[in-house]
């Protein structure tokens, strides 16, 4: 299943669990009671509608994560670097995919190609980083790392943190 696709199941269950709630609590307090089509219907206004409109608007930027798109990210917000690698072992891009794998979720490889993306974990403050890694050739490494949000400060903040981190990976 798509990122995309249980990122949306994600915040409608969690909408779905606190508007079950609600209707609880109405309903022992003051006794209202709710006929099903009203309570489906305010809940597909309320519950459904926001998470798809939210999840439609970052799509771009999380299905790329898992697409097969080998060209680089160009969204706004990215930051691109060129580290060195010096790799321990016969196969550079295995070791250099294990490493990356320890700190994140891989969400794409292409032995082939030499091409890796990988994700920050997505929570409910926070949608996480996108990463792309490029090995130009035996040790040097291209990594371009994008937030979700673009226009959030503190995500800026994760990307030149992340930057520093993959740096520190790639080269303990």
């Amino acid at each position: 299943m798509r990122f995309t696709i249980r990122l949306f199941l994600y915040w409608v269950s969690i909408f779905l669990i606190f508007y079950i709630g609600i209707q609880v609590v109405v309903y022992f307090l003051w006794g209202m009671r709710v006929e099903a089509w009203q309570g489906v219907l305010v809940f597909l206004i309320v519950g459904v509608i926001p998470p798809a409109l939210i999840t439609a608007f970052f799509s771009k930027r999380l299905d790329y994560m898992e697409s097969e798109k080998l060209e680089p990210p160009s969204f706004s917000g990215q930051k691109k670097a060129v580290f060195q690698f010096k790799g321990r072992s016969d196969s550079p891009f295995d070791e250099m995919m294990q490493r990356i794998d320890r700190q994140w979720i891989i969400s794409y490889s292409d032995r082939k190609n030499r091409i890796l993306k990988f994700r920050t974990d997505a929570r409910m403050t926070s949608w996480g980083l996108g990463g792309y890694l490029k090995m130009e050739d035996e040790e040097t490494v291209t990594v371009i790392v994008y937030p979700i949000r673009p226009r959030s400060k503190r995500d800026r903040l994760f990307v030149n943190q992340t930057l520093r981190l993959v740096h520190s990976v790639l080269n303990p």
